[in-house]
């Protein structure tokens, strides 16, 4: 009986204009669905279907990503909202969010609309030029998509980490770095202090948020590391690149991610690393765990290792 159940309704989504199976724009109102007789309540709350938001699902087939789940908030949201801060990021193309992050919202102060689950919803004023139309709401444009970045402190992303946001926007040339500072300087918004702050700290030479977060700990507990430093021994020869240093003692400071579990890149840093600790170089290799877990502790070791070879 459930498989004719599943194929019934496999049937009516793939031949009726009311429902998208490929995937991102496939979310649908529940209640519209069932009034309208393509499926039943039952149906509905069968393992066929993905909840998203209150009245809103997905066929369950259909992958999860966080601008899926953005147009599925768009379905309910008012007309006046905006999509903005990492949400809409994700919608330009930059995966800062995870798939079920809470989707992020500007909405009018006399807006009668409270947050369903799921979502973040920031009441303040948004000029009409901060954003454009999209599906049935408004998407920020990109500086106002980074003034929230920025400025929403209550969704609790550390100072280096959102400078690391801020480093990939302005590495891939996401607005213009000038621009973005005469619009924080004009600003009053809550947490514009802190914005201003991230923006000096920016720097888009830097190749992962990882790197930038160690970065942003390093200048905050008062050293200042180098970036993408070129190694080279006395005769001239190129020894390798690093991501960070402090090229006066020769100490250089690298961040591990999951990517350097690869053997290939594991035999390749092997061997880049052996060739500069000839030379008298020491690494301090950060972990994904030491950076989450102990940040200042990480700054610690890093200074107690400065004073040692200084």
């Amino acid at each position: 009986m459930f498989l004719s159940v599943a194929g019934a309704i496999v049937n009516a989504m793939t031949t009726s204009t009311k429902f998208d199976t490929s995937g991102i724009n496939s979310s649908f109102l529940g209640s519209h669905a069932i009034s309208e007789g393509d499926i039943s309540r039952h149906q509905l709350r069968s393992p066929l279907f993905t909840q998203l938001f209150h009245n809103v699902y997905v066929p369950a087939w259909v992958p999860i990503s966080h601008e899926l789940r953005c147009r599925a908030a768009a379905r309910i949201a008012p007309a006046t909202a905006t999509l903005t801060g990492c949400s809409a990021a994700a919608v330009y193309g930059f995966g800062f969010a995870l798939p079920y992050d809470d989707v992020e919202l500007v909405v009018e102060e006399e807006a009668k609309f409270t947050a369903k689950r799921g979502m973040h919803i920031r009441r303040t004023t948004i000029e009409l030029a901060e954003g454009e139309p999209w599906e049935t709401i408004r998407l920020a444009t990109p500086l106002r998509t980074a003034l929230d970045i920025l400025c929403n402190t209550k969704l609790r992303r550390s100072l280096p980490r959102t400078v690391g946001l801020l480093d990939v926007l302005l590495r891939e040339e996401f607005f213009e770095r000038d621009e973005l500072d005469a619009l924080l300087q004009a600003r009053h918004d809550r947490g514009i202090i802190r914005a201003r702050r991230c923006l000096q700290l920016a720097d888009p030479r830097a190749e992962s948020i990882p790197e930038s977060e160690v970065r942003v700990w390093l200048v905050l507990g008062g050293l200042e590391p180098e970036l993408q430093i070129n190694v080279h021994n006395a005769d001239g020869r190129f020894l390798g690149r690093l991501d960070l240093g402090f090229p006066e003692v020769k100490l250089a400071v690298e961040y591990d991610g999951k990517w350097h579990d690869d053997p290939e890149q594991q035999r390749h840093d092997a061997l880049r690393r052996g060739r500069m600790e000839a030379d008298g170089w020491e690494f301090i290799v950060v972990t994904q765990e030491w950076l989450r877990e102990d940040p200042r502790g990480m700054v610690d070791a890093i200074r107690e290792a400065l004073q040692r070879r200084s």
